[in-house]
């Protein structure tokens, strides 16, 4: 078992299995990754969400819920780094019976001219992973259809199974942004959050891209939070 991330994911926030909220829009996917990392056989899903739905946390969420609920080698790789990790670290640390692999932002990696010249890399991951009967989860903001990448990689993807994550419940939306606001260092009174609650957008970017313009604008040193300044991290007015 990986006793750790391969590669630091180069993110301005660091995120934890700790501090992910298992909301509505990411069962499914959870559900089908910890299933297939019990089945045998090899098997591929590509995760599909926008950017800033939280796939990154995603994959830090399963990665140690696969290590350990299922002492699996479980690992997690930026697609940014991928090339480096392939060539320096994968030799010394060949795939166990079972092992899964998450690519982030495989997208990334394999469009255009560059990613065609990586897509040895992609399909030779996915054939050790197959002879060790592992997983391979792949995190994109592109649907499959989308890519614009050699048909050597497409294929193997479209093979796969397809996941789109999906937007939180109302009932998340509290502690989602309280767990948000947190990952930033920043606090916010209760009716604070109630009334950027009733009126950012129902879904996770929205709430993240809220909390960006609010950290951006503001001054968390203070003792109070004006509403002038919620109103601008919404986009509209204050009331």
């Amino acid at each position: 078992m990986s006793s750790q991330l391969p590669l630091s994911l180069s993110q301005p926030i660091r995120y934890s299995s700790a501090t992910f909220l298992e909301h509505a829009g990411v069962q499914a996917a959870v559900t089908a990754v910890l299933t297939l990392a019990q089945q045998r056989g090899f098997a591929l899903l590509y995760i599909m969400g926008e950017p800033r739905a939280g796939k990154t946390h995603l994959g830090v969420y399963l990665v140690g819920k696969l290590q350990h609920e299922q002492q699996r080698d479980a690992r997690l790789v930026d697609g940014a780094q991928l090339r480096r990790w392939y060539s320096e670290e994968l030799p010394q640390a060949p795939f166990h019976a079972g092992a899964v692999v998450m690519i982030d932002d495989i997208d990334l990696f394999l469009e255009g001219d560059e990613g065609r010249k990586h897509a040895g890399i992609f399909v030779d991951i996915a054939e050790r992973l197959a002879l060790a009967e592992g997983t391979l989860v792949l995190l994109a903001s592109r649907k499959p259809e989308k890519l614009a990448c050699s048909s050597q990689a497409k294929s193997r993807i479209e093979a796969g199974i397809h996941l789109l994550l999906g937007d939180p419940q109302d009932a998340d939306l509290d502690l989602l942004l309280d767990l948000i606001t947190k990952q930033r260092g920043l606090q916010l009174k209760e009716s604070k959050r109630s009334y950027l609650l009733r009126r950012v957008t129902r879904t996770l970017p929205a709430l993240v891209e809220c909390v960006d313009r609010l950290e951006d604008g503001g001054d968390f040193a203070s003792p109070s939070t004006s509403y002038e300044l919620l109103s601008g991290a919404l986009g509209t007015p204050s009331a």
